[in-house]
């Protein structure tokens, strides 16, 4: 703060004092909540970030599930065409 401020505020005595004893405290919580919302900005940044890599992951699990299920049922439909096939011959 401005010493300017001060001391012109201290001409008036303990209640000038006061004032700037109020207005120091003002702009020291002001200081500390800017701080604090910085500090929960990054911290929210970070989540986000953790949050968006897990979803990929998740998405890169996911298809890789999915990849597997389709080759399988693939594998399940050819091998069900080839017994009907045996099947047919035997007849």
């Amino acid at each position: 703060m401005e010493t300017t401020l001060i001391e012109g505020l201290a001409q008036y005595g303990p209640l000038g004092l006061w004032t700037a004893s109020l207005l120091f405290m003002n702009w020291q919580q002001r200081k500390d909540q800017k701080e604090d919302e910085k500090a929960s900005k990054e911290a929210m940044a970070h989540c986000q970030e953790k949050i968006a890599t897990a979803l990929l992951n998740q998405t890169h699990m996911l298809q890789q599930a999915m990849d597997k299920i389709d080759s399988g049922l693939t594998a399940m439909r050819e091998k069900y065409a080839e017994d009907r096939m045996f099947k047919m011959k035997d007849k």
